[in-house]
């Protein structure tokens, strides 16, 4: 409630208030016509208690994040001495923060997969090997610097750290029921897929349009096997010996078989006397074949009674990126225009017949959305 001069915000007992300025609408109605302004004013709020679990829980992750970066340059220190023996000082140093930063990754990751178990356990063991991998690199230095008590102290100081983060993790750590975590398991296997096959499809479509960028090569390439794709039709032979092409859809006509040489006569006979032999009669003649038609170009073979609407709504069902609902550029118009061209042949003004036929069935799919 909006504190004003007329009515004053009442207060309770033993609750916190603050001050904050706000603005309110106020209208006016002058001759049935109404005009409102903002007003500023300012008004006690209520204040919620305070939530100590929190103030502790932040106090506490402070703490740890302090404590971690003095551990952190306490094994830095010891591990960059330790290895300035046989490296550059400045690469040395560099390298003795790598056990700290590890096992710290280990802790993060722990953290996220504290739902999966199994997946949980691979970080925490990862991590405490880490830590123990520095906590030695700090014995060796304090032993090398005959200070082993000093190196044994030292080495405690990232064990320390990581005891706190493993505490302050706790307090979020719940295990779950097994059925709770196998419903949790499949969710986020559905969501992983999921993520993994939008990346893979963007993917490839980044990869399609790049190589359609690329050159002629590649497109004409995309065209051949779009018109691969195609159903094809074969016809049955009929009693005429012609034969339907798989792909053309033309009869083919088939090579008549050689004719028969004639029989020499006999010897002593003349070439005007004919003397037929007994038991043997001469091949016939056969009929002369019928001519062969002239083939029609590779051009002009289409599928029958396949349209290019037909064709179009195919190459926009497997092709997405064409069936977008904006001008095509002119790398992919060529691409689609030689995909049609490629399954019935080129024809005047094809690529305007092409861009129309994409915009009316791009304006179908629209309306029946």
């Amino acid at each position: 409630m909006s504190q004003t001069p007329e009515t004053p915000q009442p207060r309770q007992p033993g609750v916190r208030y603050k001050k904050e300025t706000r603005e309110r609408p106020v209208t006016t109605v002058i001759d049935g016509r109404a005009s409102t302004r903002m007003v500023t004013e300012e008004v006690w709020v209520a204040l919620p208690p305070r939530d100590w679990d929190e103030i502790i829980r932040r106090g506490a992750i402070t703490v740890a994040v302090i404590v971690t970066l003095l551990a952190a340059a306490g094994t830095t220190a010891s591990v960059g001495g330790l290895m300035s023996r046989m490296l550059h000082p400045v690469v040395s140093y560099a390298v003795g923060v790598v056990y700290t930063a590890s096992w710290l990754v280990c802790v993060g990751i722990e953290q996220i997969e504290r739902v999966d178990a199994d997946r949980a356990a691979r970080a925490r063991n990862a991590g405490w090997v880490m830590l123990l991998g520095g906590m030695a690199a700090v014995i060796t230095y304090g032993q090398v610097l005959d200070q082993l008590a000093a190196g044994i102290v030292g080495s405690f100081l990232d064990a320390a750290a990581k005891g706190l983060w493993w505490l302050i993790m706790g307090l979020d750590r719940v295990k779950l029921n097994p059925d709770v975590a196998h419903w949790v398991a499949d969710r986020e296997q559905e969501m992983a897929g999921r993520h993994l096959l939008g990346v893979r499809l963007a993917r490839l479509n980044r990869r399609a349009v790049q190589m359609r960028a690329a050159g002629p090569e590649f497109r004409a390439a995309e065209a051949i096997i779009a018109g691969a794709a195609q159903p094809r039709q074969v016809t049955a032979s009929d009693t005429s010996g012609q034969t339907a092409d798989a792909v053309s859809g033309q009869p083919v006509q088939t090579p008549p078989e050689p004719p028969t040489p004639p029989v020499p006569p006999p010897s002593g006979q003349g070439p005007g006397v004919s003397a037929p032999v007994s038991g043997q009669q001469s091949a016939p003649t056969p009929p002369p074949a019928a001519p062969v038609p002239p083939a029609q170009p590779a051009g002009g073979a289409h599928p029958i009674g396949e349209s290019i609407a037909a064709t179009v709504r195919q190459l926009l069902d497997d092709h997405p990126e064409w069936a977008v609902d904006q001008p095509l550029d002119e790398a992919e118009m060529t691409a689609i225009t030689d995909a049609v061209r490629t399954v019935h042949g080129d024809r005047p003004d094809l690529r305007d017949t092409v861009r129309r036929t994409r915009d009316r069935e791009l304006k179908k799919r629209r309306k029946s959305a």
